[in-house]
């Protein structure tokens, strides 16, 4: 695994990035340790489930006793590192060991299972694999266990234990029994640093590579972009496990030296709490997150002010959501970005209020964003084409996927995104929704983004998603799947009507609803549309 920065970024890239100061030459563990030499009594780590606040210098000192005990099991630079663990103190130990090693850190989310976690180390090849002991009433030590011994059992599994369970594998405690590791291996930023899954559209997940030259570019990039500083205090209840959670969350706290705030089972109520309580100012995370915080704020009297700035993407965010979110005074930021390309749009709060209402915002610094037809031309502002990116953000491709790499990524560096969407004659970019996700009626082509941001604002509509459903003449025809406000119960009419009213074209008119509970999601807070489309496409050939 270990891995240079070849393939998409050009040898002159790699140079100008480097010698212009783009790419940052440290790693997380030593800005751990740099923090922890600077202020060593500051908080680095709130654990929001058992209330633990950490110092720089506990933290540092925890992860390199982790990293001593990484070493004794003959971990070298490179070599895959698989961590499934929840939004907890332990999992910022375990990250922060393995890039102070310079192994290769896979996050995982923890509701993965057999299927998932079995390609997942294969492909990572994990030397070590971290799960929790039971979690959410999983036994994950168990399946663990069982996997390792499938793989040949030449993978170490280390167990966090909050529960006393007995469980296999080797425990946490053991490897914080180590020495402190003294001396660490020399910095490589240009070594690949973190495997990330992403599944987006295709079957096979895809095993997206970065670096920290890469990834702290990001991460540095946001801090200015944002005005985030010494002051500022990260809410992260975004799973860790996930390039969301732990590059904007506990990465982003660590490279700015301030606290990071860990919340791990979403509970609107105790969100509020804890960012009342310990003065929270930065997060991203989905709309869900946001909506319903402002709900439980406003049922429980809290005060959530200090939430200056609340970054938010992986699908619309309404305006009115917006405006609510202001009238309790918190900035909401919306965002563009993926695992790919990381950071590549973000509104600032300076920003006008229609641009904050209705764009994602500006590209950071050194970020280029293009939009391009299908046959690699590039548009006018404007109008509406794929998103491609380029900059010193974007990874270095995906790991022993050189077919899936060529197909994505363009020669001189430009990354295909997949999504839809234009610049303004400002610069702003706005999202329009997936290429695969263009619903083609009658081979009309509609963007399901267009109108799920108009019934964003419909009155009695919580949630909505707009999806493609299968239909024998028109090949495929609207669909709407929404979730009520409770006592409100809209009908497919009703939803026609709205949108009639707000000038939306005929043939963009919906022709099937389903009303739901709840939207199915992914833990990063993303709609699953796949599975949608699926049950409707089931539902609707069985009733044929």
């Amino acid at each position: 695994m270990t891995v240079k920065t070849v393939g998409v970024h050009s040898d002159e890239a790699q140079r100008g990035y480097r010698d212009r100061g783009h790419w940052p030459q440290y790693t997380l563990g030593e800005r751990v340790r740099h923090w922890a030499a600077q202020r060593p009594d500051a908080i680095a780590v709130v654990d929001g489930t058992d209330g633990r606040r950490v110092t720089y210098r506990q933290l540092a000192e925890d992860s390199a006793r982790v990293a001593a005990w990484l070493v004794a099991r003959g971990v070298q630079p490179g070599d895959g590192i698989s961590v499934q663990l929840p939004n907890r103190y332990e999992t910022v130990v375990m990250d922060v060991a393995a890039l102070s090693v310079g192994a290769c850190l896979n996050p995982l989310l923890p509701n993965y299972r057999r299927n998932e976690l079995e390609h997942f180390l294969r492909v990572s090849e994990a030397r070590v694999f971290v799960t929790p002991s039971t979690y959410r009433r999983f036994d994950h030590a168990a399946l663990a266990e069982q996997l390792c011994a499938e793989l040949g059992g030449t993978i170490a599994h280390l167990v966090v234990d909050h529960d006393g369970h007995e469980f296999g594998g080797i425990p946490f405690a053991d490897a914080l029994a180590h020495e402190p590791l003294i001396i660490f291996p020399p910095a490589q930023p240009d070594q690949v640093s973190e495997l990330i899954f992403t599944s987006g559209t295709e079957s096979l997940p895809k095993a997206v590579m970065h670096t920290e030259e890469t990834v702290n570019h990001s991460v540095e990039a946001t801090l200015s972009h944002l005005g985030l500083g010494d002051d500022d205090v990260v809410w992260m209840p975004s799973p860790v496990g996930h390039s969301t959670g732990f590059n904007f969350g506990v990465r982003l706290a660590l490279v700015a030296g301030v606290p990071v705030v860990l919340q791990d089972i979403w509970q609107p109520a105790e969100a509020a709490r804890l960012i009342e309580e310990n003065r929270c100012t930065y997060t991203l995370a989905a709309s869900t997150f946001l909506a319903d915080l402002l709900r439980a704020a406003r049922e429980d009297g809290r005060d959530v002010s200090s939430m200056r700035t609340f970054g938010c993407g992986g699908g619309p965010v309404a305006a009115e959501l917006v405006r609510e979110a202001a009238a309790h005074g918190i900035h909401v930021l919306r965002i563009y970005g993926s695992t790919e390309g990381l950071i590549i749009s973000w509104n600032q709060a300076d920003a006008p209020q229609d641009k904050r209402e209705e764009t994602d915002g500006l590209p950071p610094q050194h970020t280029e964003v293009a939009v391009w037809d299908e046959q690699g031309r590039e548009l006018p502002a404007g109008e509406v084409g794929e998103l491609m990116v380029r900059g010193p953000n974007v990874c270095v491709g995906f790991f022993d996927d050189p077919e899936r790499t060529a197909a994505t990524f363009t020669p001189d560096g430009w990354l295909r995104s997949g999504d839809l969407g234009f610049v303004d004659d400002d610069g702003y970019v706005t999202v329009s929704g997936r290429k695969k996700e263009t619903i083609i009626r009658g081979g009309l082509n509609i963007a399901p983004r267009e109108i799920e941001d108009l019934l964003a604002g419909m009155p009695g509509v919580r949630e909505v998603a707009v999806i493609g459903v299968q239909d024998i003449r028109l090949g495929e025809i609207v669909g709407v799947c929404l979730v009520p406000e409770p006592g409100e119960s809209p009908t497919l009419a009703d939803v026609v009507d709205y949108l009639a009213a707000k000038q939306l074209a005929k043939y963009k008119l919906p022709q099937y609803i389903q009303v739901l509970s709840e939207l199915p999601r992914t833990p990063t807070g993303k709609i699953r549309k796949t599975e949608l489309a699926s049950s409707i496409n089931i539902e609707r050939n069985q009733s044929a």
